[in-house]
């Protein structure tokens, strides 16, 4: 039996013990276990709107336990992780071997999960002649080289735009046409009333075509359909072209705990990395790392 399946087992046994002999109290006065207490989490912004319902799910099921979710940018979450401001946290990385080390200096090892794959979206106000870029024209934009356009991302030290300096610029600076703003939803109230603008959010926002928020932003925003270097087709960041990579910058979401304690963060990690979390973000338009399973009887006897 492997680590994982252990893990499983186990949390499987406190699910039922503990939904058997839930009770209304303050989860304050409630010992911390995994579908019990309470716990902090910083989540990357950028995936605010499915951590939001993971948490609120959760929570609905086990009405002992008490998810406090505060969203952040992916250093304040990693610096929060590292100094205990939080238990778990959630970004669109894993830890580098140099972050690693330094949480090993301080005798801690943190426990990484993937949750599931997501992507970076490009829009422009909705009423924009534009509907297609290219990797190298964006690489040219944010580079500074090709100033048609400004700009914006959701926040200075986000993972998006991380992401694309290492993928795109290989570590040099933005172009001095390129600026932040405090979070997604400042970026989608400048790019709506700017013209010659292109934003950068994670899709994770734009993703749940149910979802309140995002219908009012896709009233406002389009999203750049992106192609890559020589290629004449272009791709939309849907599920499908995620999942098979024909969108080209794709990128995947991890739940980092602090330990490996049997405790309400492992609970709730494995909730979200397990059966019920990966359907949730398949139905809200992300591709869950981990396919649900899905039963279906055929029945071959002929028809009468």
């Amino acid at each position: 039996m492997n680590k994982i399946t252990a893990y499983v087992l186990c949390f499987a046994f406190y699910v039922l013990f503990f939904t058997a002999c839930n009770t209304s109290v303050k989860t304050s006065d409630v010992p911390n276990t995994p579908t019990s207490g309470e716990l902090k989490v910083f989540c990357e912004e950028g995936m605010l709107l499915h951590i939001k319902n993971q948490a609120y799910t959760f929570e609905q099921i086990y009405y002992n336990a008490k998810i406090n979710v505060q969203y952040v940018n992916e250093k304040q979450a990693i610096e929060g992780l590292y100094n205990d401001s939080c238990k778990v946290i959630v970004i669109s990385r894993v830890l580098s071997a140099n972050e690693l080390k330094q949480f090993k200096a301080k005798n801690i090892y943190p426990t990484q999960v993937c949750l599931a794959k997501s992507a970076l979206a490009f829009v422009v106000p909705v009423n924009s002649a534009d509907s297609v870029i290219s990797t190298e024209k964006i690489r040219k934009i944010i580079s500074g080289e090709d100033t048609t356009y400004s700009v914006v991302f959701d926040n200075d030290n986000s993972g998006t735009t991380r992401f694309l300096k290492d993928t795109l610029l290989q570590g040099k600076p933005f172009g001095k046409n390129c600026f932040a703003l405090k979070n997604s939803t400042d970026l989608i109230n400048n790019i709506s009333k700017n013209k010659n603008t292109i934003g950068v959010l994670d899709y994770a926002w734009l993703s749940d075509l149910d979802d309140s928020t995002t219908k009012a932003f896709l009233t406002r925003v389009k999203i750049l359909a992106v192609s890559t270097n020589g290629n004449k087709l272009a791709y939309m960041p849907d599920q499908s072209n995620i999942k098979t990579n024909e969108y080209p910058l794709c990128r995947y979401v991890y739940a980092i705990r602090r330990s490996a304690e049997f405790s309400l963060g492992t609970g709730f990690s494995l909730f979200v990395a397990g059966q019920k979390g990966q359907i949730m973000f398949l139905k809200q338009g992300l591709i869950p790392f981990v396919q649900p399973n899905r039963a279906v009887e055929i029945n071959t006897e002929p028809l009468h």
